[in-house]
C-alpha cells in the first residue's frame, strides 16, 4: 500500500492535529475492502471494519450468514449479527454455537413453522442460549451463600482453571440481531436484542420512492420505553440509569450474557471482579457491583418482527403486481440492510440535524446505486453493496478523510467496530 504522510484535525479524534497517511486511488478501495474483510456470501454482502489494529481494540462484532435445510430438503437462511462488548469469549461463543441452536430447534418443530409459530421458537432459541451461559458458569461456582466464606486463593483457583472459559462467557456481552427467511423467501422473521439494526427497502420501479421498515428495536439507555421500563422494574434506585447508561456502566438494556447486571451483586464481587482483565474492566464492575440493589437490570428476552415478503412484493393489481408508468406490471425491488451501531455513529455530523430513517434512506440510496450485477456477485469485493455503504460512511468521495478514518496515528479507538450485511430479497 502507498501513501504519503498527513496531518488532519477532526473533532472525532480530539484536539490536536494527528498523524495519517493519505491512500491514493486505486490504493484505498483495495486496502479498505482488505481491512473490512469484504466479501460475499451467496447474496449476502458482509464487511466488518475496525481500524485500530491493537490487540486491546480488536474488533468484538461478528456475523453469521448460515443456509441449513429443513427435513423436507428445503433451504433456509439465516444472517446475524453479533456486537460484542467487555471481550471477544461471548461473541466468539454466541456466533460459533447459536444459528446451530436455531436450526435444530427448526428441525424439531417440522412442520409446523407458520409465522407465529417460528416467531416464538426465535425468541425462545435466544432466551435459552443467554440462560445456558449461566447454567454452563454455575455449574463450576458454589452457591450464593457459600461463596462469601471462600478465601481469596480459593476464588482464584475456581476461575482461572478449566471453568475460565465459563466465567467470561457469563460476565462479558453481546447483541444480536438475526434475520431469518424461508426457501420461497415470501416471509422474513427479525428477532433483535440490543441496540444493533435490520431495516427493510422496499423501492417500486414507478419512481425513486422507497418505504423503510425498521425491523429492530433499539434496546438502549437512550430509547425512552426501555428507559420508563427499568425506572419502573427499580423503583428508588437513581442510579438505575447513569449517563443513558445501566447502572452507569451498559449502554443497551437488553444483551446477552453480561451477568453482572443480572445476579446479585456477590458473584460480581467474588468471581466477576476477579476474572476481568483489566484495570478499566474492574474499575467498571466494581462500579456496576456497587449501584446493584435489584437485579436483573438487564433482559435476555428479543422483539420478534414477521414480514409478509409476499404481500410487500405484490401489489393490488389484478396479475398481484406492482405497474410502472406504461401499465405494465413490476415486482418492487426488496433489500435488507442489517448492521451494528457504529455505522449511524459513523453518520454523527449529520445526527444533529437528521433522523436515523434519514442516515438509512441514504445508505439505501447509496446501495441501490451499485450496479445490479452486484446481486448476484460471488467475487471477493468487487461491486460489494455492503462496502460501498462503508466507504460512504467514512467519507465517500473525501480521500482525505477516509484515508485518516483508516490510518490515524491513534492509541485509543477513533470509531465504533462497524458491521454491515446488505441483500436483495
Amino acid at each position: 500500500m502507498r501513501g504519503s504522510p498527513r496531518e488532519i484535525s477532526l473533532w472525532r479524534f480530539g484536539d490536536g492535529s494527528w498523524s495519517y497517511t493519505l491512500i491514493p486511488e486505486p490504493d484505498i478501495s483495495t486496502e479498505l475492502a482488505r481491512q473490512s474483510g469484504a466479501r460475499t456470501h451467496g447474496t449476502t454482502h458482509c464487511v466488518s471494519f475496525q481500524p485500530n489494529g491493537l490487540e486491546k481494540n480488536w474488533n468484538q462484532d461478528r456475523y453469521v450468514v448460515h443456509e441449513y435445510t429443513s427435513p423436507n430438503g428445503s433451504v433456509w437462511k439465516l444472517r446475524a449479527i453479533f456486537d460484542g462488548h467487555m471481550g471477544h469469549d461471548t461473541v466468539n461463543h454466541v456466533a460459533e454455537h447459536l444459528s446451530t441452536k436455531v436450526q435444530d430447534r427448526f428441525n424439531n418443530a417440522f412442520p409446523k413453522l407458520d409465522p407465529d409459530t417460528v416467531s416464538s421458537l426465535l425468541a425462545e432459541v435466544i432466551t435459552t442460549f443467554d440462560e445456558s451461559l449461566l447454567v454452563d458458569m454455575l455449574s463450576g461456582i458454589p452457591s450464593e451463600s457459600q461463596l462469601s466464606s471462600l478465601t481469596e486463593y480459593e476464588v482464584q483457583i475456581i476461575i482461572n482453571g478449566d471453568h475460565r472459559s465459563k466465567v467470561l462467557r457469563s460476565m462479558q456481552g453481546t447483541t444480536v440481531i438475526i434475520a431469518l427467511t424461508n426457501p420461497d423467501n415470501e416471509d422474513l422473521w427479525v428477532a433483535s436484542l440490543g441496540d444493533s439494526y435490520a431495516v427493510l427497502g422496499i423501492q417500486s420501479s414507478y419512481d425513486d420512492r422507497r418505504e423503510l421498515m425498521f425491523l429492530s428495536s433499539y434496546h438502549n439507555g437512550l430509547n425512552p420505553r426501555e428507559r420508563e421500563q427499568l425506572i419502573r422494574g427499580h423503583p428508588n434506585e437513581p442510579e438505575v440509569l447513569s449517563r443513558n447508561r445501566v447502572l452507569g456502566g451498559l449502554a443497551v438494556t437488553r444483551a446477552l450474557g453480561d451477568y453482572p447486571y443480572k445476579l446479585p451483586s456477590i458473584y460480581t464481587d467474588r468471581v466477576f471482579l476477579h476474572a476481568s482483565q483489566s484495570r478499566n474492566q474492574r474499575e467498571l464492575i466494581n462500579s456496576v457491583s456497587n449501584r446493584n440493589k435489584t437485579p436483573p437490570y438487564i433482559s435476555n428476552i428479543p422483539d420478534v418482527k414477521y414480514v409478509d415478503l409476499k404481500s410487500k412484493r405484490f401489489g393490488n393489481s389484478p396479475s398481484g403486481l406492482n405497474t410502472d408508468k406504461q401499465g405494465n406490471d413490476t415486482a418492487p425491488r426488496m433489500c435488507l440492510l442489517m448492521c451494528t451501531d457504529g455505522l449511524v455513529d459513523l453518520y454523527e455530523d449529520e445526527l444533529e440535524t437528521k433522523e436515523p430513517l434519514d442516515i438509512f434512506q441514504r445508505c439505501m440510496d447509496v446501495a441501490c446505486a451499485v450496479p445490479t450485477a452486484c446481486e448476484t456477485s460471488t467475487t471477493s469485493h468487487c461491486d460489494n453493496v455492503a462496502l460501498s455503504v462503508l466507504r460512504d460512511a467514512l467519507g465517500g468521495t473525501d480521500i482525505e478523510r477516509v484515508s485518516a478514518m483508516m490510518t490515524v496515528e491513534m492509541q485509543e479507538k477513533w470509531m465504533d467496530d462497524t458491521t454491515i450485511l446488505f441483500e436483495f430479497l
